[in-house]
Protein backbone atom coordinates (compact mmCIF):
# COMPACT_ATOMS: atom_id res chain seq x y z
CA UNK A 1 0.00 0.00 0.00
CA UNK A 2 1.20 3.59 -0.89
CA UNK A 3 0.33 6.30 1.28
CA UNK A 4 1.14 9.70 0.14
CA UNK A 5 0.45 12.53 2.05
CA UNK A 6 -0.70 16.09 0.39
CA UNK A 7 0.06 19.22 3.05
CA UNK A 8 0.22 22.85 2.59
CA UNK A 9 -2.55 25.58 2.36
CA UNK A 10 -5.72 24.40 2.99
CA UNK A 11 -8.78 24.98 0.69
CA UNK A 12 -12.32 23.72 0.28
CA UNK A 13 -11.41 21.48 -2.84
CA UNK A 14 -8.81 21.50 -5.62
CA UNK A 15 -6.98 19.84 -8.35
CA UNK A 16 -5.02 16.29 -7.73
CA UNK A 17 -2.16 15.60 -10.42
CA UNK A 18 -0.12 12.89 -10.41
CA UNK A 19 1.79 10.03 -12.91
CA UNK A 20 0.67 6.66 -13.83
CA UNK A 21 4.72 5.04 -14.63
CA UNK A 22 5.43 1.21 -15.45
CA UNK A 23 7.31 -0.10 -12.85
CA UNK A 24 7.67 3.36 -11.00
CA UNK A 25 10.39 4.19 -14.01
CA UNK A 26 10.32 7.55 -15.25
CA UNK A 27 10.93 7.01 -18.47
CA UNK A 28 8.46 4.43 -18.90
CA UNK A 29 5.11 6.01 -18.83
CA UNK A 30 1.18 4.18 -18.95
CA UNK A 31 -1.00 6.06 -21.33
CA UNK A 32 -4.70 5.28 -21.50
CA UNK A 33 -5.10 4.10 -17.70
CA UNK A 34 -8.67 5.00 -16.42
CA UNK A 35 -8.82 6.47 -12.92
CA UNK A 36 -10.93 6.69 -10.12
CA UNK A 37 -10.85 8.68 -6.80
CA UNK A 38 -13.15 7.01 -4.67
CA UNK A 39 -13.90 7.97 -1.18
CA UNK A 40 -14.50 6.45 2.14
CA UNK A 41 -17.90 5.47 1.66
CA UNK A 42 -16.74 3.70 -1.80
CA UNK A 43 -18.20 6.39 -3.96
CA UNK A 44 -16.23 7.71 -6.79
CA UNK A 45 -15.96 11.19 -6.58
CA UNK A 46 -13.48 11.67 -9.62
CA UNK A 47 -12.59 10.12 -13.14
CA UNK A 48 -9.74 10.82 -15.26
CA UNK A 49 -7.11 9.28 -17.86
CA UNK A 50 -3.78 9.47 -18.45
CA UNK A 51 -2.35 10.88 -21.88
CA UNK A 52 1.02 9.72 -23.24
CA UNK A 53 3.64 10.96 -20.80
CA UNK A 54 1.41 9.18 -17.47
CA UNK A 55 0.02 12.42 -16.12
CA UNK A 56 -3.51 12.68 -14.60
CA UNK A 57 -5.37 14.99 -13.06
CA UNK A 58 -8.83 15.11 -10.94
CA UNK A 59 -10.00 18.83 -11.06
CA UNK A 60 -11.84 20.61 -7.79
CA UNK A 61 -11.60 17.52 -5.79
CA UNK A 62 -12.84 18.03 -1.95
CA UNK A 63 -10.80 17.76 0.59
CA UNK A 64 -10.45 14.41 2.18
CA UNK A 65 -8.94 10.51 2.34
CA UNK A 66 -9.28 8.69 -0.63
CA UNK A 67 -8.51 5.60 -2.28
CA UNK A 68 -7.16 5.76 -6.42
CA UNK A 69 -7.63 2.54 -8.51
CA UNK A 70 -7.03 1.76 -12.32
CA UNK A 71 -7.92 0.03 -15.52
CA UNK A 72 -6.50 -0.53 -18.90
CA UNK A 73 -7.18 -1.79 -21.82
CA UNK A 74 -4.05 -1.30 -23.96
CA UNK A 75 -2.10 -3.86 -24.72
CA UNK A 76 0.05 -5.73 -21.57
CA UNK A 77 3.31 -7.44 -22.68
CA UNK A 78 6.91 -8.32 -21.31
CA UNK A 79 6.17 -11.48 -19.81
CA UNK A 80 8.57 -14.05 -20.69
CA UNK A 81 9.74 -17.47 -19.26
CA UNK A 82 12.96 -15.24 -17.90
CA UNK A 83 10.48 -13.73 -15.42
CA UNK A 84 9.24 -17.34 -14.53
CA UNK A 85 12.83 -17.99 -14.60
CA UNK A 86 12.99 -14.99 -11.74
CA UNK A 87 10.17 -16.53 -10.12
CA UNK A 88 11.82 -19.85 -9.35
CA UNK A 89 14.80 -18.16 -7.93
CA UNK A 90 12.87 -15.84 -5.51
CA UNK A 91 11.12 -19.03 -4.00
CA UNK A 92 14.50 -20.52 -3.70
CA UNK A 93 15.33 -17.51 -1.62
CA UNK A 94 18.23 -16.15 -3.86
CA UNK A 95 16.71 -13.02 -5.85
CA UNK A 96 14.32 -10.72 -3.83
CA UNK A 97 11.53 -8.88 -5.32
CA UNK A 98 10.98 -4.92 -5.14
CA UNK A 99 7.72 -4.28 -4.09
CA UNK A 100 6.10 -3.84 -7.73
CA UNK A 101 7.86 -7.02 -8.39
CA UNK A 102 5.80 -8.91 -6.24
CA UNK A 103 3.26 -7.47 -7.42
CA UNK A 104 3.88 -8.40 -10.68
CA UNK A 105 4.65 -12.08 -10.04
CA UNK A 106 1.02 -12.54 -7.77
CA UNK A 107 -0.40 -13.70 -10.82
CA UNK A 108 -3.18 -15.46 -9.06
CA UNK A 109 -3.78 -12.42 -6.77
CA UNK A 110 -4.06 -14.00 -3.65
CA UNK A 111 -1.52 -11.32 -2.32
CA UNK A 112 1.86 -13.50 -1.76
CA UNK A 113 4.09 -14.89 -4.40
CA UNK A 114 3.85 -18.84 -4.42
CA UNK A 115 5.27 -22.53 -6.75
CA UNK A 116 1.35 -21.59 -7.92
CA UNK A 117 2.30 -18.43 -9.27
CA UNK A 118 5.25 -20.23 -10.82
CA UNK A 119 3.35 -22.99 -12.44
CA UNK A 120 0.73 -20.29 -12.92
CA UNK A 121 2.91 -18.60 -15.69
CA UNK A 122 4.91 -21.86 -17.06
CA UNK A 123 1.98 -23.94 -17.77
CA UNK A 124 -1.72 -22.38 -17.37
CA UNK A 125 -0.50 -18.83 -19.25
CA UNK A 126 2.45 -20.30 -21.73
CA UNK A 127 1.51 -23.78 -22.60
CA UNK A 128 -1.63 -23.63 -21.76
CA UNK A 129 -2.84 -19.76 -23.26
CA UNK A 130 -5.49 -19.23 -19.68
CA UNK A 131 -5.49 -15.98 -18.89
CA UNK A 132 -3.68 -15.09 -15.62
CA UNK A 133 -6.55 -14.88 -12.58
CA UNK A 134 -5.26 -11.44 -11.61
CA UNK A 135 -6.23 -9.69 -15.36
CA UNK A 136 -3.61 -8.18 -18.03
CA UNK A 137 -2.89 -5.44 -15.78
CA UNK A 138 -2.23 -4.79 -12.30
CA UNK A 139 -1.86 -1.77 -10.16
CA UNK A 140 -0.35 -0.44 -6.70
CA UNK A 141 -3.22 0.71 -4.82
CA UNK A 142 -3.11 4.00 -4.17
CA UNK A 143 -4.23 6.04 -0.88
CA UNK A 144 -4.68 9.80 -1.16
CA UNK A 145 -4.97 12.53 1.92
CA UNK A 146 -6.11 15.14 0.21
CA UNK A 147 -5.41 18.59 2.03
CA UNK A 148 -4.84 20.97 -1.35
CA UNK A 149 -0.76 20.81 -1.41
CA UNK A 150 0.71 20.77 -5.16
CA UNK A 151 3.68 19.38 -3.98
CA UNK A 152 4.66 15.44 -4.13
CA UNK A 153 1.67 14.58 -6.30
CA UNK A 154 0.63 10.76 -6.04
CA UNK A 155 2.23 8.48 -8.53
CA UNK A 156 0.98 4.96 -9.51
CA UNK A 157 2.94 2.08 -10.02
CA UNK A 158 1.96 -0.58 -12.67
CA UNK A 159 2.69 -3.62 -14.51
CA UNK A 160 1.43 -6.32 -16.71
CA UNK A 161 0.52 -8.96 -14.73
CA UNK A 162 3.65 -11.58 -14.84
CA UNK A 163 6.40 -9.19 -16.28
CA UNK A 164 8.59 -9.66 -13.05
CA UNK A 165 11.94 -7.58 -14.63
CA UNK A 166 9.61 -4.84 -16.02
CA UNK A 167 11.04 -4.99 -19.49
CA UNK A 168 7.76 -4.22 -21.47
CA UNK A 169 7.37 -0.38 -22.53
CA UNK A 170 3.42 0.30 -23.07
CA UNK A 171 2.78 1.02 -25.82
CA UNK A 172 0.15 0.37 -29.05
CA UNK A 173 2.55 -1.25 -31.33
CA UNK A 174 2.44 -4.62 -32.43
CA UNK A 175 5.09 -6.96 -31.45
CA UNK A 176 7.93 -6.85 -33.62
CA UNK A 177 8.32 -9.99 -36.18
CA UNK A 178 10.39 -13.25 -35.42
CA UNK A 179 13.83 -12.83 -37.54
CA UNK A 180 13.35 -16.40 -39.61
CA UNK A 181 15.23 -18.24 -42.24
CA UNK A 182 13.42 -20.96 -43.95
CA UNK A 183 15.22 -23.39 -46.11
CA UNK A 184 13.14 -26.22 -48.25
CA UNK A 185 12.99 -29.65 -47.17
CA UNK A 186 10.47 -32.02 -49.33
CA UNK A 187 7.25 -33.08 -48.07
CA UNK A 188 6.83 -36.58 -46.95
CA UNK A 189 4.37 -39.06 -44.55
CA UNK A 190 6.78 -38.51 -42.17
CA UNK A 191 9.11 -35.66 -41.60
CA UNK A 192 10.87 -33.38 -38.85
CA UNK A 193 11.04 -29.75 -38.81
CA UNK A 194 14.43 -28.69 -37.07
CA UNK A 195 14.56 -25.57 -35.33
CA UNK A 196 17.63 -23.86 -34.94
CA UNK A 197 18.03 -20.46 -33.05
CA UNK A 198 21.30 -18.74 -33.84
CA UNK A 199 23.46 -16.15 -31.82
CA UNK A 200 22.42 -17.94 -28.51
CA UNK A 201 25.91 -20.13 -26.44
CA UNK A 202 23.46 -20.58 -23.05
CA UNK A 203 19.93 -19.49 -21.97
CA UNK A 204 17.75 -20.00 -18.81
CA UNK A 205 14.25 -20.45 -20.23
CA UNK A 206 12.63 -20.47 -23.16
CA UNK A 207 8.70 -19.70 -24.59
CA UNK A 208 7.86 -20.72 -27.95
CA UNK A 209 4.50 -21.21 -29.57
CA UNK A 210 4.63 -22.17 -32.76
CA UNK A 211 1.84 -22.13 -35.59
CA UNK A 212 0.83 -24.65 -38.22
CA UNK A 213 -1.54 -26.15 -40.46
CA UNK A 214 -3.65 -28.56 -38.41
CA UNK A 215 -6.15 -29.40 -41.71
CA UNK A 216 -2.74 -30.87 -43.29
CA UNK A 217 -0.04 -32.09 -40.37
CA UNK A 218 -0.39 -33.89 -37.58
CA UNK A 219 2.08 -33.19 -34.71
CA UNK A 220 3.62 -36.60 -33.40
CA UNK A 221 6.24 -35.65 -30.89
CA UNK A 222 8.93 -32.56 -29.75
CA UNK A 223 12.17 -32.92 -28.35
CA UNK A 224 14.52 -30.43 -27.12
CA UNK A 225 18.00 -29.80 -26.97
CA UNK A 226 18.07 -28.53 -23.47
CA UNK A 227 15.82 -31.08 -21.96
CA UNK A 228 12.35 -32.08 -20.95
CA UNK A 229 9.53 -29.25 -21.74
CA UNK A 230 6.56 -28.48 -21.03
CA UNK A 231 3.60 -28.52 -24.40
CA UNK A 232 0.69 -28.72 -25.02
CA UNK A 233 -0.79 -28.81 -29.17
CA UNK A 234 -3.97 -27.53 -30.08
CA UNK A 235 -5.62 -25.28 -32.49
CA UNK A 236 -2.44 -25.18 -34.55
CA UNK A 237 -0.66 -24.33 -32.11
CA UNK A 238 2.69 -25.37 -30.41
CA UNK A 239 2.96 -24.45 -26.81
CA UNK A 240 6.07 -25.08 -25.05
CA UNK A 241 7.55 -23.56 -21.85
CA UNK A 242 11.06 -24.72 -20.36
CA UNK A 243 12.80 -22.93 -17.39
CA UNK A 244 16.38 -24.09 -15.96
CA UNK A 245 15.70 -25.33 -12.52
CA UNK A 246 19.48 -25.60 -12.17
CA UNK A 247 19.45 -21.80 -10.65
CA UNK A 248 22.20 -21.46 -13.72
CA UNK A 249 22.18 -21.23 -17.56
CA UNK A 250 21.87 -24.47 -19.70
CA UNK A 251 24.75 -24.12 -22.48
CA UNK A 252 23.30 -24.53 -26.14
CA UNK A 253 24.77 -25.17 -29.16
CA UNK A 254 23.93 -22.92 -32.44
CA UNK A 255 25.24 -25.90 -34.08
CA UNK A 256 22.60 -28.27 -33.27
CA UNK A 257 18.59 -27.98 -33.13
CA UNK A 258 17.19 -25.89 -29.98
CA UNK A 259 13.84 -28.05 -31.10
CA UNK A 260 13.01 -31.13 -33.41
CA UNK A 261 9.02 -31.03 -34.36
CA UNK A 262 8.05 -34.88 -35.14
CA UNK A 263 5.12 -34.69 -37.36
CA UNK A 264 3.41 -36.23 -40.43
CA UNK A 265 1.17 -35.09 -43.40
CA UNK A 266 -2.43 -36.10 -42.67
CA UNK A 267 -4.81 -37.45 -45.42
CA UNK A 268 -6.69 -33.80 -46.14
CA UNK A 269 -3.17 -33.03 -46.94
CA UNK A 270 -3.95 -31.41 -50.74
CA UNK A 271 0.15 -30.93 -51.47
CA UNK A 272 0.67 -27.53 -51.21
CA UNK A 273 3.71 -26.03 -49.01
CA UNK A 274 3.76 -26.72 -45.17
CA UNK A 275 4.99 -23.75 -43.41
CA UNK A 276 5.39 -23.60 -39.59
CA UNK A 277 5.88 -20.03 -38.36
CA UNK A 278 7.29 -18.90 -35.50
CA UNK A 279 5.12 -16.71 -32.91
CA UNK A 280 5.99 -13.09 -31.83
CA UNK A 281 5.91 -14.33 -28.63
CA UNK A 282 8.64 -16.80 -28.48
CA UNK A 283 11.94 -15.79 -26.77
CA UNK A 284 14.84 -16.98 -24.85
CA UNK A 285 16.05 -15.33 -21.60
CA UNK A 286 19.23 -15.12 -20.34
CA UNK A 287 20.57 -16.08 -16.19
CA UNK A 288 18.90 -12.29 -15.70
CA UNK A 289 15.89 -12.46 -17.23
CA UNK A 290 16.69 -10.60 -19.97
CA UNK A 291 15.22 -11.70 -23.13
CA UNK A 292 17.87 -13.06 -25.89
CA UNK A 293 17.95 -11.40 -29.42
CA UNK A 294 17.38 -14.14 -31.51
CA UNK A 295 17.12 -15.44 -35.16
CA UNK A 296 15.80 -18.73 -36.43
CA UNK A 297 16.46 -21.18 -39.29
CA UNK A 298 13.58 -24.09 -39.72
CA UNK A 299 12.55 -26.04 -42.59
CA UNK A 300 10.02 -25.28 -45.02
CA UNK A 301 7.87 -28.09 -46.33
CA UNK A 302 7.17 -28.24 -50.27
CA UNK A 303 6.98 -30.64 -53.19
CA UNK A 304 8.52 -28.82 -55.40
CA UNK A 305 12.30 -28.58 -53.07
CA UNK A 306 15.00 -30.79 -54.33
CA UNK A 307 14.78 -34.26 -53.74
CA UNK A 308 18.09 -35.33 -54.29
CA UNK A 309 20.98 -34.13 -52.29
CA UNK A 310 24.95 -33.44 -53.87
CA UNK A 311 26.83 -36.12 -52.77
CA UNK A 312 28.94 -35.89 -49.84
CA UNK A 313 31.88 -35.94 -49.66
CA UNK A 314 32.35 -34.41 -52.75
CA UNK A 315 35.06 -34.78 -54.03
CA UNK A 316 36.10 -37.95 -52.60
CA UNK A 317 38.23 -41.20 -53.41
CA UNK A 318 36.48 -44.00 -51.54
CA UNK A 319 33.21 -43.93 -50.42
CA UNK A 320 30.43 -41.25 -50.26
CA UNK A 321 26.96 -40.49 -49.43
CA UNK A 322 24.00 -40.05 -51.22
CA UNK A 323 20.98 -38.71 -49.68
CA UNK A 324 17.70 -38.26 -51.22
CA UNK A 325 13.63 -37.70 -50.40
CA UNK A 326 10.67 -38.48 -51.58
CA UNK A 327 6.69 -37.19 -51.00
CA UNK A 328 5.30 -40.41 -51.34
CA UNK A 329 6.36 -44.34 -51.81
CA UNK A 330 8.17 -44.97 -55.08
CA UNK A 331 10.02 -47.46 -56.82
CA UNK A 332 13.59 -45.22 -57.41
CA UNK A 333 16.50 -46.46 -59.19
CA UNK A 334 19.62 -44.42 -58.74
CA UNK A 335 22.00 -45.14 -61.49
CA UNK A 336 25.64 -43.59 -62.62
CA UNK A 337 26.78 -41.84 -65.47
CA UNK A 338 29.96 -41.06 -67.32
CA UNK A 339 30.66 -37.73 -68.96
CA UNK A 340 29.96 -39.09 -72.55
CA UNK A 341 26.34 -40.35 -70.83
CA UNK A 342 27.41 -44.02 -70.83
CA UNK A 343 25.97 -45.94 -67.90
CA UNK A 344 28.57 -46.69 -65.60
CA UNK A 345 26.67 -48.25 -62.51
CA UNK A 346 23.18 -48.78 -61.19
CA UNK A 347 23.46 -47.52 -57.64
CA UNK A 348 20.45 -48.59 -56.51
CA UNK A 349 17.22 -50.12 -57.51
CA UNK A 350 14.45 -50.61 -55.09
CA UNK A 351 11.17 -50.08 -53.45
CA UNK A 352 11.40 -46.79 -51.27
CA UNK A 353 8.43 -45.48 -48.52
CA UNK A 354 8.43 -41.75 -48.42
CA UNK A 355 11.01 -40.15 -46.51
CA UNK A 356 14.43 -39.29 -46.71
CA UNK A 357 16.80 -41.97 -47.32
CA UNK A 358 20.67 -41.92 -47.04
CA UNK A 359 22.64 -44.42 -49.14
CA UNK A 360 26.82 -45.10 -49.24
CA UNK A 361 28.04 -45.69 -52.50
CA UNK A 362 31.90 -47.06 -53.23
CA UNK A 363 33.75 -46.21 -56.13
CA UNK A 364 35.98 -49.01 -56.17
CA UNK A 365 36.98 -50.11 -59.41
CA UNK A 366 36.09 -46.28 -60.81
CA UNK A 367 38.34 -44.11 -62.71
CA UNK A 368 39.52 -40.68 -61.16
CA UNK A 369 37.23 -37.99 -63.01
CA UNK A 370 33.42 -36.85 -63.22
CA UNK A 371 30.44 -38.68 -63.42
CA UNK A 372 26.57 -37.66 -63.30
CA UNK A 373 24.15 -39.62 -61.02
CA UNK A 374 20.37 -39.29 -61.97
CA UNK A 375 17.37 -40.41 -59.15
CA UNK A 376 14.32 -41.68 -60.98
CA UNK A 377 11.38 -42.21 -58.60
CA UNK A 378 8.07 -43.95 -60.08
CA UNK A 379 4.95 -43.45 -58.01
CA UNK A 380 1.87 -40.93 -56.93
CA UNK A 381 4.82 -38.53 -57.76
CA UNK A 382 7.40 -38.99 -60.34
CA UNK A 383 10.65 -37.38 -59.95
CA UNK A 384 13.63 -37.48 -62.17
CA UNK A 385 16.77 -35.30 -60.85
CA UNK A 386 20.85 -35.54 -61.46
CA UNK A 387 23.77 -34.07 -59.65
CA UNK A 388 27.36 -34.26 -60.80
CA UNK A 389 30.03 -36.52 -58.59
CA UNK A 390 33.69 -36.17 -59.03
CA UNK A 391 36.07 -39.16 -58.02
CA UNK A 392 39.69 -38.19 -57.12
CA UNK A 393 42.79 -41.19 -56.64
CA UNK A 394 45.91 -40.61 -54.95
Amino acid sequence: MTLLLLTGQVFAQSDISGLVLYHLKANKPIPSVQLNLVDQAGVVIASATTDLSGAYTFTNVPFGNYTMTAVTSITAGGITMGDAFLMFLHLCNIYPFSPIQELAADVDGDGTVTWDDYWTVVIGWFVQGYPFPTGPWVFQDVTVVHTGAKTNPPTMGGSSAGDVNGTFVPSTRDLAAIQATYTEKIAGNDFNVEIFAKDITEASAMGMVINYPSSSVEIKDVTCQMGDINMSVVNGQIRISWVNQTTSATSVDPDSPVLVIHAGTISSYDGSDIKFVIDPVSHFSNFKGEQIDTRYTLPLITNSAACLSTNYPNPFSGSTNIMYTLPSDAKVNISLFNQQGQLVKVIADTEAEAGTHNLVFDSYGLEAGVYYYTLKATGSSNLSETKRMIITRQ
